[in-house]
């Protein structure tokens, strides 16, 4: 090949070949750049997820609504507890007594209290500690028709205190705060101190609601009390409040575990006769209570009718029929109860499979 001129050399070498220009040399012209190659372009490094926290942009501060009206502090109140149920209960004790506390909110706050922890911070002064509160835990959404107990429930004695504290609001209590507290004596198995709440609500002239006496019924044949539970039925209808199909089902569930399963189902007859119509829970109950009391037949007669209704099991009553099926010797019919279950899709097909095989499991040791 012929020879290349020296300037072309020096654009094709790369720049770090190139020799270093010197002070003697700083008026030749310099090099030309080299021509760039998208291909070979280097990509900027990646930015650190993390961003560092010198340049981090803060986030600008959520500027803090003043707290003029009842709404602007039910507001405030409810995003507050969120958070933090006792800051919740900070807030609404340190807010003006111009300000009336709207009851709802006081309700919210007693449900919030009653589920997560007890209220000794709130009948005191508020508490100021340098170290830094733990995150509040994360409660899964319960249903408010049926309350369940917990062992994170605050004492509802306790949770009691907190009317007397916000009264100085303006606070009257109305009937979904007594049933809030109602269902705390619920949760603690407390049937006095549900019945106490019933006598404190007359006494402070709140009428009682549907709620009020579904929670009622269902807290007192829950402690086993269902003579005194069945009375609260004319009460209820007396005032207004007829009957629905949680009160019933509370009330058969009571039966059941008391031992009279008949008594119950004849419940089930009174109701339908009201107009009241039985849903999946109670079919569920009544199924589960004849199964325990050993009235196979008669919890063969509410299974057909729940075929016929096209009604689900529930993965409890599901597993005592087939159980008490298997141990009566009525194999093909359990078999028949699990290909409904399967063909209603109840509940997942592998706790069907197991309830069925561990009855199957029970029944192969008996007879070997």
């Amino acid at each position: 090949m012929g020879k290349v001129p020296h300037a072309m050399r020096a654009a094709k070498l790369p720049l770090a070949v190139l020799a270093k220009p010197t002070h003697a040399s700083a008026s030749q012209p310099p090099a030309p750049p080299r021509p760039s190659n998208p291909r070979h372009r280097k990509t900027p490094a990646k930015a650190s997820k993390t961003p560092a926290p010198a340049t981090a942009a803060a986030p600008p501060p959520v500027e803090k609504r003043p707290i003029k009206t009842a709404s602007d502090l039910a507001a405030a109140i409810r995003a507050a507890a969120d958070a933090d149920v006792d800051a919740a209960v900070d807030l609404a004790r340190s807010a003006a007594r111009t300000i009336p506390l709207p009851p709802h909110s006081l309700s919210l706050l007693l449900r919030r209290l009653a589920r997560h922890r007890s209220v000794a911070s709130a009948t005191g002064p508020p508490r100021r500690s340098s170290t830094p509160r733990p995150p509040p835990r994360r409660h899964a959404p319960r249903c408010s028709r049926c309350p369940t107990p917990s062992a994170a429930a605050g004492s509802p004695r306790e949770i009691a205190q907190l009317l007397p504290v916000l009264a100085d609001h303006g606070v009257k209590a109305d009937a979904p705060v007594y049933n809030a507290l109602m269902k705390a004596h619920c949760a603690a198995s407390d049937p006095a101190g549900v019945l106490g709440v019933l006598r404190r609500m007359k006494d402070d002239g709140v009428e009682p609601d549907l709620v009020t006496y579904n929670t009622l019924v269902f807290g007192l044949a829950r402690a086993g009390m269902v003579t005194k539970a069945r009375t609260y039925l004319d009460a209820m209808a007396a005032a207004g409040h007829f009957p629905d199909v949680i009160t019933y089902t509370s009330l058969m569930n009571g039966m059941c575990v008391k031992g009279d399963a008949m008594g119950a189902l004849a419940l089930l007859e009174e109701m339908e006769a009201k107009g009241c119509e039985p849903n999946e829970r109670t079919y569920n109950t009544l199924l589960m209570g004849l199964c325990k009391n050993k009235k196979l037949d008669k919890a063969v007669d509410v299974y057909k009718s729940m075929v016929g209704a096209a009604m689900k099991l529930e993965a409890p009553a599901y597993a005592t029929f087939v159980r008490a099926l298997c141990r009566a010797g009525r194999v093909p019919d359990a078999y028949e109860v699990f290909d409904y279950g399967i063909e209603s899709k109840s509940f997942a097909e592998v706790t069907l499979y197991t309830e069925l095989e561990n009855s199957l499991k029970w029944l192969h040791r008996m007879k070997s």
